[in-house]
């Protein structure tokens, strides 16, 4: 039996998080971050990164955010950690298609950039190090930021209104947590934004996170760690990505220095996907509640025999 939550409303469980968690998340972090190094260390500025370096400051930053997350979940919620959508069995398929989505889009992306000169990849070489690092540093993006925006806010936002309108606003909320990002421009954050619909289409069907997981990691990962590009504004050091690029040509379709996330071709993109994709849910949905209607109506008609 589910215990009741100790706030009823959803919508006021997720305000709760961005207004009280978010802040008390940062200044765990920023205690931690102190007594650690005696300074706070965040700032990437204009400057490259280190790839290691933004992992260890990336974990530094956002386990309070996760532990806050838990503490909400767990007290206020009175739910458990893996009711936020971690169900594997069933959900395998959804999360493949998440990390080859993102890759498509990517690769179809730079193809259209390197087809109409906007883009040169210039040399490619692997390191070893640089990729499992890479990896690691992306997979916990990949399980901060899903288990932030999806598992917690627009869950809860979903409990107290309109699915749509619940990953609307949770998108929203997404996107302005990239505006203090290097290089950021109007278009950056809308596209940020039309990503985060994408990443949240599958949870508002399915209430399950692999999806955007998978997505959210294939998309960092091709993104910075392959292809080249910034990552949502922020440069890793030259070398850590396999391929080596150069870019031409106006801001608007480059992306310029904050990366593919910047281009118009992006939105572009992830809307085609997004209309796919409600198209097939709602397929999925329909059919569903078609064959629930005829195993309802065949159960009646065996009791009145």
């Amino acid at each position: 039996m589910e215990k009741k939550p100790l706030i009823a409303y959803g919508w006021l469980r997720a305000l709760l998080y961005i207004v009280i968690g978010i802040p008390l998340g940062i200044s765990l972090s920023f205690g931690t971050d102190l007594l650690i190094n005696g300074s706070y260390t965040t700032d990437k500025g204009n400057v490259v990164v280190p790839i290691f370096t933004f992992l260890q400051q990336y974990i530094l930053f956002n386990y309070g955010l996760i532990l806050v997350v838990f503490f909400f979940r767990k007290v206020i919620d009175k739910r458990t950690i893996y009711s936020l959508g971690f169900e594997w069995n069933g959900h395998r398929t959804n999360a493949w298609t998440g990390f080859f989505t993102a890759m498509m889009i990517l690769f179809v992306g730079s193809l259209i950039l390197v087809s109409t000169k906007h883009l040169y990849f210039t040399n490619a070489f692997f390191n070893i190090y640089y990729f499992l690092t890479a990896i690691g540093l992306y997979i916990i993006v990949a399980f901060v930021e899903e288990i932030i925006f999806r598992g917690y806010i627009l869950n809860n936002l979903m409990q107290s209104m309109n699915k749509w309108w619940a990953l609307i606003i949770s998108s929203l909320i997404f996107a302005a947590t990239h505006l203090g990002n290097d290089n950021v421009q109007v278009l950056s954050i809308v596209n940020i934004f039309v990503a985060g619909l994408l990443l949240g289409i599958n949870y508002i069907y399915t209430h399950n996170l692999w999806f955007g997981i998978f997505m959210h990691f294939g998309w960092n990962f091709f993104q910075g760690s392959v292809l080249g590009y910034n990552v949502s504004g922020i440069g890793i050091e030259p070398g850590s990505s396999i391929m080596q690029q150069s870019i031409n040509g106006p801001e608007f379709l480059t992306g310029g220095k904050f990366g593919f996330e910047g281009s118009i071709i992006c939105p572009a993109l992830l809307l085609i996907m997004l209309f796919v994709f409600i198209l097939e849910y709602e397929r999925k949905k329909k059919r569903a509640e078609h064959d629930a209607e005829y195993l309802r109506e065949m159960k009646e008609l065996h009791e009145i025999e």
